[in-house]
């Protein structure tokens, strides 16, 4: 049975990173790496492991628990809005300052806690 939660969730965050980034595009740097600008020119690689990630969640989705499903609905909201910006500009479009943390997106966020909710189920069963 299909859990439908995951991806309502993960719409919700596409549009939300989608929406940002369009308010914020004058304020963004492009991030031609993962995280902290690591692996720099390595698009590819990126745009097949997103792909790798939303086929999983998207096999796997007939999770019954909230949680899970919640955690899952943010990796795919956030793998999608990265993944879209790779392809449509070659590189990730980061626009979120605080203080001393690297330039990060909604997406980049929700791919966080979403990840952390993940480890949290599956360390706590």
């Amino acid at each position: 049975m299909v859990n439908w939660k995951i991806f309502l969730i993960a719409l919700i965050v596409l549009i939300l990173d989608r929406i940002t980034k369009i308010i914020f595009i004058d304020k963004s740097v492009k991030n031609y790496g993962a995280a902290f600008s690591l692996l720099q020119g390595l698009n590819i690689f990126f745009i097949i492991v997103a792909a790798f990630v939303i086929g999983l969640i998207i096999y796997y989705n007939n999770v019954k628990n909230f949680n899970l499903a919640l955690g899952m609905g943010f990796v795919l909201g956030g793998a999608l809005g990265n993944m879209i910006d790779r392809i449509l500009y070659n590189g990730v479009i980061d626009f979120i300052r605080i203080w001393i943390f690297p330039v990060f997106n909604l997406a980049d966020l929700f791919n966080v806690i979403g990840g952390l909710i993940i480890v949290y189920y599956l360390w706590d069963r």
